[in-house]
């Protein structure tokens, strides 16, 4: 290992236990995207409200495309928010043609139509109602598609369609902290005149909203996920720190009925991702006092599971994903009594026709780290072909890392780019777990990182958080945290820093 290590490791686990903020959660806000900032824009002008908001958002879409222009969709939207002319069919086909993604056509509908809503209805399309069918989705998607419908046909729409838009014109932080759906469920509301006025207003105090560059960002933020990452980096390294209790108990209070979590405070729709996390996190930091949260997670994760043995993201019967099944089986594992479901989910693992999967995270060394992990927790009880598969399937994972790591030890988003922080934390996990032959891999590795530290302990990273997928949005916090969880991995999990 590096010599300057312990010391690194020690100074950003301070720099973490310092965002511990009064309600036991790490602060986690998202920043302004190009998507929201342009959906906001448009509302405003087409309601001719807020001319000084209107003008700072507009500052701050010009602004971006001059200086850091985001991936060719967001381009188009803001070019169409500012006025200038687009041919948005072939715009929005164009941006998508690369997403490989069960979700493509239903992308392809969202964009097309927002789109054309936002650039006055030009070359509207007339569709069925059941091409917006999100039945069964999670909360917000389900919000989006139904304003896209109304959107399409708003003299369809019935009166329980309009009341359930409505949650978007409540007062307070966005309906499960998503700012896009607000928007677009106001892109419909708009529509009806009984409801106009409550959206002028609500457009106000959104503009209120606005980050001090004039954007909004896609989510609030990230408290839970970034609170239960950071969390399982941290028992690790300040495992006596009085803080981990607190977020520990921050963390089981929020709960949701159903018995799994979602991404940050108010949002009542769990999901796999976190809830893997925040359960791994509970059972290393208070599995005694959180007995009944941790069962009633594992409860929640099994229900979820489809009969092909994998996990999807959101509900039950959605497609199969890998790093959420990774995910799952490593907040699993720990419990003997959960052995059958472990090995059921290697197996759809090991049956998968690819390990590499750019999907919430835009990288592949994010899936590869938790497969990696999840392919180590069978036990010698374990069915010896199954073990024998997935040591075969861990090396071929584990070579692809290390034939793909950069010159300069990191990784990034595809083999070719500019390393990055997080990309490269991902890749560490992975190799801190690895046998002996990716020793040096994970030398350069942590060489990569320790580089890339700024004065003051923390990082910065580009961001690979995806929503919707596959476009990227940020929340800073997130790089100091991933980049401790990869430095965590590489020393012995006991004592204190």
């Amino acid at each position: 290992m590096h010599p300057h290590l312990p010391a690194r490791r020690a100074r950003l686990a301070r720099r973490v236990l310092e965002r511990i903020g009064p309600n036991g959660l790490i602060p986690a806000p998202g920043s302004s995207r190009v998507l929201e900032s342009a959906l906001l824009l448009a509302l405003l002008t087409k309601e001719d409200l807020a001319p000084a908001a209107a003008d700072l958002t507009r500052r701050y879409l010009k602004h971006t495309l001059d200086t850091d222009p985001p991936d060719a969709l967001q381009c188009a939207f803001a070019r169409a928010a500012l006025g200038d002319a687009l041919t948005g069919s072939t715009t929005v086909r164009d941006a998508l043609a690369s997403f490989d993604h069960f979700s493509t056509p239903r992308k392809l509908l969202t964009f097309q139509t927002l789109l054309t809503e936002i650039t006055d209805g030009a070359h509207r399309r007339d569709l069925p109602a059941d091409a917006f069918d999100a039945h069964g989705q999670q909360a917000w998607l389900q919000l989006q598609m139904l304003a896209l419908k109304t959107i399409t046909a708003p003299r369809a729409a019935t009166s329980d369609d309009w009341s359930r838009l409505a949650l978007a014109l409540r007062p307070g932080p966005p309906w499960q902290a998503n700012h896009l759906a607000r928007l677009v469920a106001l892109l419909a509301l708009r529509k009806h005149p009984t409801h106009q006025p409550a959206v002028r207003e609500a457009l106000l105090r959104i503009s209120a909203e606005q980050q001090p560059g004039g954007g909004l960002p896609f989510v609030t933020g990230m408290d839970v996920f970034a609170s239960a990452v950071a969390g399982i980096a941290l028992t690790r390294t300040r495992p006596l720190d009085p803080r981990l209790a607190a977020t520990a108990d921050a963390l089981a209070a929020r709960q949701n009925p159903d018995g799994g979590f979602g991404f940050t405070v108010g949002v009542t729709q769990s999901d796999v991702d976190d809830t893997s996390y925040t359960l791994e996190f509970l059972r290393a930091a208070a599995p005694v006092r959180h007995t009944r949260t941790i069962t009633a997670a594992e409860e929640y994760l099994l229900a979820q599971r489809n009969p092909d043995g994998g996990f999807p993201t959101f509900v039950h019967g959605a497609p199969s994903e890998i790093a959420m099944t990774a995910g799952a089986v490593n907040a699993l594992a720990p419990n003997p009594a959960r052995r059958p479901d472990v090995e059921r989910a290697v197996a759809f693992l090991l049956e998968a026709d690819h390990l590499v999967e750019r999907s919430w995270s835009r990288n592949a060394t994010n899936a590869l780290f938790r497969v990696i992990l999840a392919l180590a927790t069978l036990t010698p009880s374990a069915p010896a072909p199954l073990r024998a598969a997935a040591r075969a399937a861990r090396q071929r994972a584990i070579r692809y890392l290390t034939e793909t790591q950069e010159p300069d030890g990191g990784w990034g988003h595809e083999p070719g780019d500019t390393s990055d922080p997080i990309s490269t934390a991902y890749a560490t996990v992975a190799l801190a777990a690895a046998p002996a032959s990716a020793a040096p891999a994970l030398h350069r590795a942590l060489g990569c990182l320790l580089a890339a530290q700024q004065p003051d302990g923390g990082y910065a990273s580009r961001t690979d958080q995806a929503g919707p997928r596959p476009l990227l949005y940020d929340v800073p916090a997130l790089a100091d945290i991933w980049v401790l969880l990869a430095l965590s991995a590489c020393r012995p999990r006991s004592g204190r820093e």
